[in-house]
């Protein structure tokens, strides 16, 4: 007997029915495992799943499987960034929102570092501190993190725009630390927002400003930075700038001193925070700073922790998942690009063997994928095809599931007799497949044998495809003939 033929990618239908994962996991097992991943590093996840639900599993298995569906829901998100879609949007439109945008540093394999972008939407809410003082804080929140560049990642933020309705809003501000790129994500999606410069980075401005100035031998008061910045918020930053400029003059400044000062001039409009407060708005950027650490920072900043670039938008896709606490719903999502990419995987896999069945059929003109061609059906093992003669002979029938292996020495009938016993009562009768071996039929009745294995069968229907095809481009081109007769002929 040969050596079987090297076959494809296949299936087992029943893992669609149950829903089942690649790997030796239960869906839910996997679950809970990529689960685990997103809090904790992956060995640890396998350790904590053992001990859970006593499923033993190791550390490489807990990577593959969350790095994969990672990408299933980075690809669901990246497939929603559409124009038309009002999918995902959540109840009504806010009456006011906050956003703020800010970046965080992730290290890479090879002592590298990239910047990962982080978007946070919220609803300011008023509440009273411990002084029985109006604060403002930022509730409702929800993130959307990616590693790319500025252009990229304003484009992909329109999905979280989108679902938490920031267009709709009536009134929405944005506080953030003053990157151009803040701006740009600003101003392409709700040009009309009050935008506010973070209060805690223009500190940090007046602060440096004010060391400047002391290294000039500028005497200043005790307390100047405390005064300055009681000034900043309670008054605005008109009279911080007409005190720079009574002690600086061009003639005196220094690069670093007009630095800051020019930095604060530019964004003057953007620290009104008397006119900010009363308008019930955030003066600081706290909410994304917290969402770097609990979304990015969290996860990805470990201790040794250095990730493959590929790697991070899977991992803050789940993180995104896990901290907007829209888990199942996401999970469910992934789950689905999963489906359909194993169907989109078997269509492709489809064409591909009818363009190599076309091409052995006419070598010349084979086609590059074979749309439009369907195949004939598999005939069940039981429907009579008529097998083509044998080419060889052979003394034994091949061994099936349903009947043993039975030794037919020889066509002669008589010789046949000779062998069989009287008490058995059957008569039998030789056929040959069209692999060569012999058939041994009953006619006690049951199902008649036309080929000894279901690899026979296949090979039968794979020949029959290929004579199916050639006769049907043989008919396409007979028509196109007389289709070109009937032209001329007009």
């Amino acid at each position: 007997m040969g050596r079987a033929p090297p076959v494809g990618e296949v299936f087992f239908p029943l893992d669609e029915e149950l829903g089942l994962l690649p790997g030796n996991l239960a869906p839910r097992q996997q679950e809970h495992l990529v689960h685990l991943a997103c809090f904790m590093p992956f060995d640890k996840a396998a350790e904590m799943l053992e001990a859970i639900l006593s499923v033993q599993t190791n550390e490489e298995t807990a990577r593959q499987r969350t790095e994969y569906m990672g990408a299933r829901m980075q690809a669901v998100q990246t497939a929603e960034v559409t124009p038309c879609s009002q999918e995902g949007q959540e109840g009504q439109a806010p009456h006011r929102c906050v956003i703020s945008s800010d970046g965080a540093m992730v290290s890479l394999v090879q002592k590298q570092w990239a910047e990962v972008r982080t978007l946070a939407i919220g609803e300011p809410q008023e509440k009273l501190n411990a002084q029985q003082e109006r604060e403002i804080h930022v509730g409702k929140l929800s993130y959307f993190s990616r590693l790319a560049d500025a252009s990229s990642f304003i484009d992909l933020a329109e999905v979280e725009m989108r679902r938490r309705q920031v267009r709709e809003a009536k009134q929405v501000c944005a506080v953030t630390d003053g990157a151009d790129w803040c701006q740009s994500l600003t101003e392409r999606y709700r040009p009309d927002a009050v935008r506010i410069l973070d209060f805690p980075h223009a500190a940090e401005h007046v602060s440096l400003l004010l060391e400047g100035l002391e290294k000039g031998k500028i005497p200043f008061p005790p307390q100047m930075l405390e005064r300055c910045l009681h000034i900043l918020k309670h008054r605005g930053p008109r009279p911080l700038l007409r005190l720079a400029d009574q002690h600086l003059r061009p003639s005196t400044q220094q690069e670093g001193e007009s630095c800051h000062l020019g930095y604060l001039r530019k964004r003057e409009t953007l620290m009104q925070y008397p006119f900010f407060q009363q308008q019930g708005w955030p003066l600081g950027s706290g909410m994304v700073e917290s969402a770097n650490k609990n979304v990015v920072e969290a996860r990805l900043k470990g201790t040794g922790m250095h990730w493959e670039r590929s790697h991070i938008n899977p991992m803050l896709a789940l993180r995104n998942a896990v901290c907007n606490d829209r888990w199942r719903e996401m999970w469910h999502k992934a789950l689905q690009e999963h489906r359909q990419q194993q169907l989109l995987g078997r269509k492709e896999r489809g064409k591909l063997r009818t363009a190599s069945l076309l091409a052995e059929s006419d070598p010349s003109s084979s086609p590059a994928s074979g749309e439009g061609i369907l195949p004939p059906s598999l005939p069940p093992s039981g429907t009579h095809v008529p097998p083509t003669p044998p080419a060889r002979r052979c003394g034994f029938s091949r061994a099936s599931a349903h009947r043993p292996k039975a030794r037919v020495p020889h066509l002669d009938t008589s010789k046949s007799e000779r062998y069989s016993s009287p008490q058995t009562k059957v008569e039998m009768s030789a056929e040959a497949c069209i692999c060569g071996n012999f058939l041994v039929q009953s006619n006690r009745g049951g199902r008649i044998r036309h080929y000894c294995s279901d690899r026979c069968r296949i090979n039968a229907y794979r020949k029959r495809e290929t004579q199916w095809i050639s006769s049907l481009r043989q008919h396409h081109e007979e028509q196109k003939e007389v289709l070109l007769q009937s032209w001329e002929l007009v």
